[in-house]
């Protein structure tokens, strides 16, 4: 049975701002659930994860401490969309600009602006969560956590469909298993698409713990590589020379895939692929789902000229009108010119063809190691004049983001 489509709404007071008449409009089933203390949230938060969360800043002391602590200490809680209701948003607003957990402030009297962001929290949408944004290593250095740490792992959510859809297995695989292990109730069903197999592409895949239980089960897919198919580049990584745990002793039902190239049908999603400009064969996976076209490319070198091969003409018919790009921009053009041939992207190339190629949404992933969030933050400012005419959203992939692409309703 598909599950449910998530509609719980979490305040820390009653009907704010005398928005009782706003919130019951909203939709018959949204369930809204008053805590009268942090404690009680906080309890909440360990049972359920909810729709969104609205805060009153009246009853917290401490306020961006609090939102810290709470929405960081588990993983997946971040995704939660939050908002903060205060008399004074000016002056609140500056204390949240460091803060790991996006929130959205709001006056205590703006109805039509917390009503909006709570039908948007509500709304049956496609859910691309992201779990490790950076390329190469993990880098657990403080002056990384603010866009993360962790190699590739991104999550897709469809509404009605029940199955777990992962795409690539870095590091940050290993606090989705967490995640899983603390909300859901039920056996596992899912399918990994892994782009290649090259580090930051699998390091966390002994780290996942749902392939620890026997109920659970899963298909691993990948393109064939030059020594063979999934079942045989893990079990080569998985030996006892460089892991204690190898590919027999996991206990979930795991089945290897070679991923075709072509479309193949999986009822809730269709998936392909281009062969991406990278050192090993790589996907370029295109997911069509709900009538969205999403495209995850976070290893794939754009040559600052077309190539022999046509790659680029390839590449742009590819990605043609596509909704939603996740691509590899792990340098700029200064950083590209002495590393030619390694098989990842200058930001301004990928913007330039995205924008050429008619793409409606633009991520920027595999961060690269070096570049701190101070750097990142300030590519982030830049990237926002293509925003509007351009892209309806361009920015760069950040640890906890959640990318909702709303679908209609049945």
């Amino acid at each position: 049975m598909a599950k449910k489509y998530n509609k719980s709404v979490f305040l820390t007071s009653g009907y704010p701002g005398g928005m009782e008449n706003n919130l019951l409009e909203l939709a018959e089933s949204v369930n809204l659930s008053s805590c009268a203390s942090l404690d009680g949230l906080a309890r909440k938060l360990k049972a359920e994860l909810p729709a969104c969360v609205v805060i009153d800043e009246k009853n917290l002391q401490n306020l961006p401490q609090f939102v810290e602590d709470t929405f960081t200490q588990k993983p997946g809680r971040r995704f939660i969309p939050a908002a903060i209701l205060t008399s004074e948003p000016a002056r609140i607003a500056p204390l949240f600009e460091a803060s790991h957990t996006p929130v959205q402030i709001f006056h205590r009297d703006d109805k039509d602006g917390l009503t909006q962001f709570i039908e948007e929290s509500i709304r049956k949408s496609i859910k691309i969560k992201f779990w490790g944004v950076r390329g190469s290593t993990p880098c657990a250095n403080s002056e990384n956590i603010y866009f993360g740490g962790n190699t590739s792992c991104v999550q897709v959510e469809i509404p009605g469909y029940e199955k777990l859809l992962i795409l690539d297995s870095g590091t940050g695989i290993r606090n989705l298993g967490t995640y899983l292990q603390n909300y859901n109730r039920s056996s596992i069903d899912g399918d990994l698409f892994i782009t290649h197999p090259h580090w930051d592409h699998i390091q966390g895949f002994p780290f996942f713990s749902p392939f620890y239980s026997k109920e659970n089960r899963f298909r691993i897919h990948m393109p064939e590589q030059y020594r063979g198919g999934a079942e045989e580049i893990l079990s080569g990584h998985l030996t006892k020379t460089f892991f204690p745990v190898t590919l027999d002793m996991l206990a979930a039902d795991l089945t290897y895939v070679t991923q075709p190239e072509q479309p193949e049908d999986f009822g809730a999603f269709t998936v392909d692929y281009l062969v991406a400009n990278h050192p090993t064969k790589t996907a370029i996976y295109r997911f069509k789902i709900n009538g969205y076209t999403i495209i995850y490319a976070p290893d794939n070198e754009l040559p600052l000229t077309r190539s022999p091969l046509r790659f680029i003409d390839k590449f742009c018919e590819f990605i043609h009108d596509c909704d939603l790009l996740i691509h590899d921009g792990q340098y700029d053009l200064e950083m590209f010119k002495d590393r030619k041939g390694w098989g990842h992207s200058a930001r301004e190339r990928v913007v330039e063809l995205a924008k050429r190629s008619g793409v409606k949404r633009l991520v920027l992933t595999h961060h690269d190691p070096s570049s701190s969030d101070h750097d990142l933050r300030e590519l982030s400012g830049k990237l926002q004049s293509y925003r509007g005419d351009t892209f309806s959203f361009v920015e760069l992939a950040r640890e906890g983001r959640m990318i909702s692409l709303p679908v209609e309703s049945e």
